[in-house]
């Protein structure tokens, strides 16, 4: 097979895609039909494209049908650069104006590289491979879950899960029993731990957190002991993924185990910052020494300044929001986060649910407005639409992600009477969601 380089309008998506149930003879219902099953993630491949280009590792398979170049492997690719040439070709309005910003702001690829195969039948068995897995070595083999993490960089539940068995492995270096285990959790419960640590009640009934640079301890270590030790031998033993799928299960869960818990009295006034590179040296600090410095709590990320926002929305003045919605933010920002944590949490989850509804009302925007998850993602989606706003990154992963100190826990702060709002979760949802607000105020301001 030859590669060769064919522009995009010259190329023809497969009418008889794997992908779809029944045949899509047009390139308009090829592309619906892609649309119909998730349109976000072509919108966002588009967009992908358009930034970075079509991956250059992979090359589209063409054949000749009828004097066309028909695409028979790589039809997302081409069908996501044709919506950016054409964005009339995409029947949605919502999603053509989204394909039809990205390709006014960007310089996207107007030819592809194809590989040109003689027949369908000579592409199949690189197609197969493609996407029918290993094939006992022959296919492509996955990466394992550990595999993944080291290569990511990034702060995925299995980093994070990771990062806690590291951490509590310094802790309590004495201790060979919890060590055996910690090992035999890594090589077969790391998905499960990492489940585990997702769920934020999990995390705050064994007292800690996660920050991009470390972790944020309520408790001396002492004080966690017992915790991990029971954690990590019910993991290496009999507790699997089944068993803590689910948030009541996971809560049966720490009602077990309540008895090996730190105890709430034993919990800090300020929670410790213990940071990855020093981790061993942090805990022979003394406690003052042990807070995080000044010098880092200016220059950190907005989720790691646990003591930047003493307050509800601190920094957020809007001036084009209702006067309604401007009182209530006004009168959560004179809660003060430490003193009042549980009406702070709440107060957070009504200020933004008043706000992104108040904006989908005024600008008729009718789709996936059922729940506050989607009413934030729509209103982030036009305050942002190439999601390029790196202020809202936080804000968009928390909100459309179902990790920690997502939606879902939002409406645990004020539906669930067992949760108990940690002050440094409030502080960190409080600084994440003030760009949106601020975003979407000026947004409603240039668009009335």
């Amino acid at each position: 097979m030859e590669q060769k380089d064919f522009a995009v309008a010259d190329l023809r998506l497969d009418g008889t895609n794997p992908r779809h149930a029944v045949p899509t003879p047009t390139t308009r219902e090829a592309i619906a039909a892609l649309l119909g099953k998730d349109p976000e993630k072509l919108l966002r491949l588009a967009q992908d494209i358009a930034q970075k280009g079509v991956n250059p590792t992979e090359f589209p398979i063409v054949v000749f049908e009828d004097d066309q170049a028909v695409v028979i492997e790589g039809n997302r690719r081409i069908a996501a650069l044709k919506a950016l040439t054409d964005p009339h070709l995409v029947e949605d309005p919502r999603l053509r104006q989204m394909f039809a910003i990205t390709a006014r702001r960007h310089s996207y690829p107007q030819s592809v590289r194809c590989v040109v195969a003689e027949s369908r039948e000579e592409a199949r068995h690189w197609i197969t491979l493609r996407h029918t897995g290993e094939n006992e070595g022959v296919g492509i083999q996955p990466w394992t879950t550990e595999q993944k993490t080291r290569f990511a960089e990034k702060k995925s539940p299995t980093e994070k899960a990771l990062r806690f068995m590291q951490q509590v492995s310094e802790w309590y270096s004495e201790d060979k029993d919890l060590l055996q285990n910690i090992e035999i959790v890594r090589s077969t419960r790391l998905t499960t731990l990492a489940r585990l640590l997702a769920d934020p009640k999990v995390r705050n009934s064994l007292g800690f957190d996660f920050r991009d640079e470390g972790i944020l301890a309520e408790y001396e270590p002492e004080a966690m002991h017992n915790s991990v030790r029971r954690l990590m031998s019910d993991l290496a033993t009999h507790l699997s993924v089944s068993r803590v799928k689910s948030k009541d299960q996971r809560g049966e869960y720490l009602g077990a185990i309540k008895d090996d818990l730190p105890q709430n009295s034993q919990r800090l006034t300020q929670p410790r910052f213990v940071p990855k590179q020093s981790s061993v040296a942090v805990l022979g600090a003394t406690e003052a020494q042990r807070r995080i410095p000044e010098p880092a709590r200016a220059t950190a990320p907005a989720a790691n300044r646990v003591q930047q926002d003493k307050r509800v929305f601190q920094n957020v003045v809007v001036r084009n929001m209702s006067p309604r919605t401007a009182k209530v933010l006004n009168e959560a920002k004179k809660v003060t986060i430490a003193d009042s944590p549980n009406v702070a949490a709440i107060l957070i989850r009504a200020v933004i649910d008043i706000a992104v509804t108040e904006a989908a009302e005024r600008q008729g925007w009718r789709r996936r407005q059922d729940k506050l998850r989607d009413r934030i993602g729509v209103a982030l989606r036009h305050i942002d639409p190439e999601n390029s706003d790196k202020q809202l990154d936080e804000a968009r992963r928390m909100s459309q992600n179902d990790g920690a100190l997502s939606v879902k826990n939002l409406h645990s702060f004020m539906h669930q009477w067992d949760v108990n709002p940690m002050i440094v979760d409030i502080t960190t949802l409080s600084m994440v969601y003030t760009p949106m607000l601020l975003k979407l105020d000026e947004f409603l301001g240039e668009n009335p």
